[in-house]
Order: C-alpha cells, then structure tokens, then sequence
C-alpha cells in the first residue's frame, strides 16, 4: 500500500531534509513551497494538517524542495516576492526585493509631501520595487526607473504593466547617470539601492545570494561604495533646489557614504535612517537651494 503523505507529515519531513543541506530558514522555505503546490497561503496550511497530497501534487512538491535543496532563492523559486504590499514577478538576472529597501519608500514619500506632481528618478531599479512602490502611493508623480542591466528591466516593465503602472513609470537602460543624460529637467527626489557589496564581503554572502542573484546589482567594489560614490558625484546635476536624494547603505558605509555627501558640495542637509536591525540603512542628502 502507497505512503500516505499530508501536509502535517511533509512540513517537518522538509524542514529537517533541508536542514541536512544548511538551507537558510529551512521550515518557512518548505512551508511557502507547498503552500505554492497547493494554491492556498503559508496559514491555510495550518488548518489542512491531516489533507493528503495527490501523488501529482507530492511529485510537483519534491521537485521543487530539490531546487531549493541548492540554495536556489525562494523567490525565484515561486516566480515572485511581495513589497510594499505589492507583488512583484522576480527571476535569474533580478535582485530579489527584500524589506530593508522599503525604508527607501517609506522616506520617499516623506519627502514628497506637500508636492504637486512631482519627478522621482530611481536607479539601479532591479524588478522596480522602489518605483513601483512610490508610483502606487503617488499616482501624480512621473516616474522614471533605470538599471544598466536589460534582464533586471524586463522584469520590471512586467511587473509595471502587471500591477497597472505602466503608463505611470517609464524605463531607460544605462549604467547609473548615462541613463537619463538626454532627459531634460530635474528631479525632486532620486532614489536608488546601489551594489554596496564589498569584496571582503563578497565570499562570505550566501549561497542563496552569491551563486543565484546577479553580482551586477550586488558587488560595489573593493569597499562596497563605487555605485554609491557616483551617484553622489553626479546627483546635484539632477535635482531640483532643495530635491532629495536617498540611497540605501550596507552595514558600516553610513559615515562613509556621509563624507561624500558632504565632499560634494552639493548638500546642505545630509541625515542617516536605520532599519529595524540598527543598521544605518538610508542615506538622505537634500540638495542646496542654489536658486
């Protein structure tokens, strides 16, 4: 007689499986795999314990927990990842969204209250998160989104048009200032989350990270801030008098990041924000009122 396997049984049998292969937060992985073989949430199977699996849905259940087995992201596993409350398709060639860069959000929109209509260009946009994220919240505001890389933008114009943004963000490709060289006018607010990775970083990443997400939108050089630095070289270019700029740090670069702000010139105001682990996670400069 076949094995019966339900979802009380398969939950801890791929926790401890996944285990044996140091996978990250093995239980919540199996969890969220079956929950995406069953088509219910990661709760609903909480109350479907003794629900036996059809031998079709068990196949389709192994077959995913041996790609997860090799440390392939979650998120590319089940196609997609939730930000700002919005779901956003994400795969090979895209850093997967993760919560620290809603702290970019969450300030964004700080700033641009008040305004009417206002221009936010954000780089190294990867799936779109960020500007998706503010041109939901601020269905006035032109938004721009940019990244050197096409995979990351084909990913991102799917999730504008997905979500019904797409005649609310456009997309241009180039590496950091190069893509908006020929737009005319400023920003009020720029926003960007930069490859901050450092190089003695770099090996220590996991596996989830180092050997599925593309080191394009993760390496930042030998200190982690070769994008960052350029972007603060180039932003008062591009913003308005008394426009923001935002970008997002890794742990240990806020001082740094700080004394570029202030090396420029181009800043009167120049703050921190952390994240909920204590880390200096959001630069905030505002441009001087050079008018």
């Amino acid at each position: 007689m076949a094995e019966t396997w339900t979802v009380g049984r398969l939950i801890p049998w791929a926790a401890d499986y996944l285990k044996k292969y140091s996978v990250d937060a093995a239980r919540l992985s199996g969890e969220l795999l079956l929950a995406q073989v069953l088509g219910c949430t990661r709760l609903e199977l909480y109350l479907r314990f003794d629900q036996p699996l059809a031998p079709e849905e068990l196949a389709a259940f192994k077959a995913l927990i041996l790609r997860r087995r090799e440390h392939e992201p979650v998120a590319y596993i089940l196609g997609n990842r939730e930000f700002w409350g919005l779901e956003l398709a994400c795969g090979p060639g895209a850093l997967v969204p993760r919560p620290e860069s809603e702290h970019l959000v969450e300030e964004g929109l700080a700033r641009l209250e008040g305004l009417e209509a206002p221009r936010v260009l954000d780089l190294c946009t990867g799936t779109g998160a960020v500007a998706l994220a503010l041109a939901s919240e601020r269905p006035d505001a032109e938004v721009i989104a940019s990244d050197i890389s096409d995979q990351a933008l084909t990913w991102a114009r799917n999730n504008a048009e997905n979500l019904g943004l797409a005649e609310r963000v456009s997309f241009k490709q180039g590496d950091l200032w190069e893509a908006v060289a020929a737009s005319s006018g400023f920003f009020d607010l720029i926003t960007a989350n930069p490859p901050y990775v450092a190089e003695d970083e770099w090996e220590g990443l996991p596996r989830e990270v180092k050997d599925f997400e593309p080191r394009l939108a993760l390496h930042g050089g030998e200190r982690g801030l070769e994008a960052t630095r350029a972007i603060i070289a180039g932003a008062g270019a591009h913003l308005r008098p008394l426009g923001w700029l935002l970008l997002e740090l890794g742990a240990g670069q806020a001082g740094a990041a700080a004394e570029l702000a202030q090396a420029s010139g181009a800043f009167d105001a120049i703050s921190t924000v952390p994240d909920l682990g204590g880390i200096e996670r959001v630069l905030i400069c505002q441009r001087k009122d050079y008018g």
